[in-house]
């Protein structure tokens, strides 16, 4: 069964590699179910910003808040309630596409009436079940990558640049997964203004600003 969709509320929030700030006095408000969209070119800080917002990171400054159902969550529950999907995601190469489905699966709960074929079918693999996974193309990873993150339960879904790799078709594809797959779940995507990327959007941030 899905969670209740992820509610972030970001206060004078900063980020900061040693001496370097990537992020400086960022405030935002994500009500549960919403679109947001986070925007800016490369080297803005929108994926330092989505990763805080995934609690993988820790603020330097500022801070984090998540609730699920009104109720306030501890950063440690966060990344157990949401799926993430970065082009830079890691996947298990030397595995099959089922066997890559059928080990997440075993970790995280899947969406109702989703299993290993319904995923595979899905991210329009269904040919490549026993082709590993370093074989395939950049967009079919991409494809595996993106199915995964919406086919599992979870409270808000968090993408960083979700059509790179995507060709005109795969771009297709990514908005009728949006369309079906979201659900009622928060999604929060970090873009370089990429509009196709975030369609429905009620909530924007533009980091180059």
């Amino acid at each position: 069964m899905a969670l209740h969709p992820l509610g972030i509320r970001i206060q004078a929030a900063g980020k900061r590699y040693g001496k370097q700030w990537v992020l400086r006095h960022q405030d935002l408000e994500v009500p549960p179910g919403t679109t947001a969209a986070l925007l800016g070119a490369n080297g803005s800080g929108k994926s330092s910003l989505l990763r805080l917002m995934c609690g993988f990171d820790v603020p330097t400054e500022g801070s984090v808040q998540w609730t699920s159902n009104g109720v306030a969550l501890d950063p440690m529950e966060v990344p157990l309630t949401l799926t993430y999907c970065a082009p830079d995601q890691s996947l298990i190469q030397d595995l099959t596409v089922d066997e890559q489905f059928d080990l997440h699966f075993r970790l995280r709960d899947a969406m109702p009436e989703m299993d290993v074929v319904a995923a595979r079918n899905l991210a329009l693999l269904s040919a490549k079940g026993n082709v590993r996974i370093r074989e395939l193309s950049s967009g079919m990873r991409q494809r595996l990558s993106l199915t995964l993150a919406f086919a599992t339960s979870s409270g808000a879904i968090f993408l960083d640049e979700p059509c790179s790799h995507l060709d005109q078709a795969g771009r297709a594809w990514y908005n009728e997964l949006v369309l079906n797959w979201r659900f009622d779940r928060t999604l929060v995507v970090a873009s370089n203004h990429d509009e196709q990327e975030f369609p429905g959007a009620t909530r924007r941030m533009d980091l180059s600003l």
